[in-house]
């Protein structure tokens, strides 16, 4: 009887998502986030514009998986584009949002918002792999998959060149363990970071010198972290994200 009931219950609630405006899912969502320019219902639809913390990642359209619905979770097949980014990946809802399968290219410049508190900027392009992604209202529980960037500039009082760059997310039981490296840069970095589930992080990397490195460079590396026996500079540093 209970087995009847449910699917009783998820074939309503696929009536109902089938035609129900998209404009009603820009009432529920949270005070950080902003849509808008809807078409299409609940079910299969689109939205001209959709600003998370002030960044426009819009347009965006969407397709709910029906086979979850009958297991009482929300997913989604996701499309997003515009002169930034474009990206795609499949969401899942239920406690906990899970993204899956998510491939992105874009401007690193996109990603400045989140280093604006060091007074500096990114530019380059970069492309992500991204094969799971799991976070809750306390933080990020899992990241697996890759991260690459494109002649990635950090530009503050000075233009340092890192080059290209390749890191790789990896999850452990309690932090995701990225492992980063780079070439073509004005340094040469290779190390990684511990992102905890709280989003605290640990970062233990080593920079050298090379024949790219500018003077301002090499005179930089002196304040910001401690010199080893081979001329190499030790970066550690913690902190939350």
């Amino acid at each position: 009887m209970k087995t009847y009931i449910s699917i009783g219950a998820a074939i309503f609630l696929l009536a109902m998502i089938a035609y129900v405006p998209a404009s009603v899912a820009g009432k529920f969502l949270p005070q950080h986030i902003v849509s808008n320019q809807f078409q299409g219902n609940l079910w299969n639809g689109s939205a001209g514009s959709f600003i998370v913390d002030n960044i426009d990642y819009g347009p965006i359209r969407w397709k709910v998986k029906s086979s979850c619905l009958l297991l009482f979770k929300l997913c989604a097949d996701i499309t997003q584009s515009n002169s930034e980014i474009e990206s795609s990946f499949h969401l899942k809802m239920r406690g906990a949002t899970e993204i899956n399968n998510l491939v992105a290219r874009g401007n690193a410049g996109i990603l400045s918002p989140f280093v604006k508190n060091y007074g500096v900027s990114l530019s380059g392009d970069f492309d992500a792999d991204m094969d799971d992604i799991a976070f809750d209202a306390n933080g990020i529980q899992r990241l697996k998959g890759n991260v690459n960037f494109n002649k990635l500039d950090i530009n503050g009082v000075l233009r340092l060149s890192i080059g290209n760059v390749s890191s790789v997310f990896d999850p452990m039981a309690d932090h995701t363990q990225i492992n980063i490296n780079n070439s073509d840069g004005h340094i040469d970095l290779a190390g990684d970071i511990q992102l905890f589930n709280d989003m605290k992080y640990q970062l233990d990397m080593v920079a050298r010198e090379n024949a790219r490195s500018t003077d301002a460079v090499i005179n930089g590396l002196k304040y910001v972290g401690e010199r080893q026996a081979d001329g190499s500079v030790s970066l550690q540093q913690s902190g939350r994200l």
